[in-house]
């Protein structure tokens, strides 16, 4: 369920953030592998958390403009992280139409206290993180010329979520062919 409410950040910034005409770069695709580093995909959490209601209302609110939007949780029990317990990262993301990176991340920064821009690493675009409340989700996002992705986790800090982004990103999102 937190997930979901975080996810509410991502609809708001889609909604805000849809212009005219295309993107400047190549076209992309955005995948979920069946693992991201040390996370494996777990389709429980997904159903549990209810990550599908999230892509629909990120679809929703884009009027039409986010297309292939997709989603996946993952989880890493192993080493370090057996040790502090679980931790998890939802992922969801999508092409979106004629959005202007920099407005999709001011969009998503202005939607919450204490959002602040970030690398979006080596593939280019802008990113941001807004940190975790108490009992709440950190999230990061990054925005291209032709994609959007977010990833959102309960477990993790905002800086340590903000590497993952980075090291995620060339995992989920390919040229197109």
């Amino acid at each position: 369920m937190l997930l979901l409410a975080a996810g509410a950040l991502v609809a708001a910034a889609v909604a805000v953030v849809l212009l005219a005409g295309p993107g400047a770069g190549p076209a992309h695709v955005l995948v979920t592998p069946a693992k991201l580093g040390a996370y494996v995909k777990a389709p429980q959490l997904a159903k549990a958390m209810d990550a599908s209601q999230l892509q629909r209302q990120v679809v929703t609110k884009s009027a039409g403009e986010a297309k292939n939007v997709v989603y996946a949780v993952y989880e890493d029990s192993t080493g370090a992280a057996a040790r502090a317990g679980p931790q998890i990262i939802l992922f969801i993301g999508g092409n979106l139409k004629g959005a202007s990176p920099s407005g999709f991340i001011s969009s998503f920064v202005g939607e919450s206290r204490g959002g602040q821009r970030t690398s979006a690493g080596a593939m280019a675009g802008d990113a941001a993180c807004v940190p975790r409340i108490p009992d709440g989700v950190a999230e990061c996002a990054w925005a291209d010329d032709d994609t959007f992705g977010v990833v959102a986790s309960p477990t993790l800090s905002v800086s340590a979520l903000a590497a993952e982004l980075r090291d995620v990103r060339p995992q989920v999102e390919h040229l197109a062919k």
